[in-house]
């Protein structure tokens, strides 16, 4: 594993993970808040906990922990979480699809020094949700 850089699309044993538009980039913007002598280290284990989710292997609640809820679509009776890649300080805030089938979809991350979830997260979580679920837009 050279590559220190987060990839847009990761190929697991189990799932696919991509990346939506926007989200390595935000990465990259959050670990910006991350000590610059740690940022390839972090970069690598950031990377590793993707490729574990990729592959299927078990997740913990405290480095996989459900964060909200996604949007509600017509006929729907259960309500549908997203979580989160944790890795202090940022989080990947990520779902899995039910359109497309064993995929994970990346929304974007954030650097986080606070505790609760924010409206706004929930709110890009869902606009991506959307485009992707809904309306067909692939990333």
């Amino acid at each position: 594993m050279t590559d220190k850089k987060i990839q847009n699309n990761f190929e697991g044993e189990k799932f696919k993970v991509i990346h939506c538009k926007g989200a390595v980039e935000s990465y990259e913007e959050s670990l910006r808040h991350v000590d610059s002598q740690k940022r390839k280290s972090f970069t690598r284990s950031m990377i590793i906990q993707i490729q574990r989710l990729a592959d299927g292997q078990r997740m913990s609640k405290e480095n996989f922990p459900q964060e909200g809820v996604l949007p509600k679509q017509k006929e729907q009776s259960k309500t549908k979480k997203f979580n989160a890649l944790k890795r202090i300080p940022i989080r990947g805030y990520c779902w899995l699809s039910d359109v497309h089938p064993n995929t994970y979809f990346i929304s974007h991350y954030v650097y986080k020094d606070y505790g609760k979830l924010k409206d706004k997260d929930t709110a890009i979580v869902g606009k991506n949700w959307t485009r992707i679920e809904v309306n067909g837009d692939e990333r």
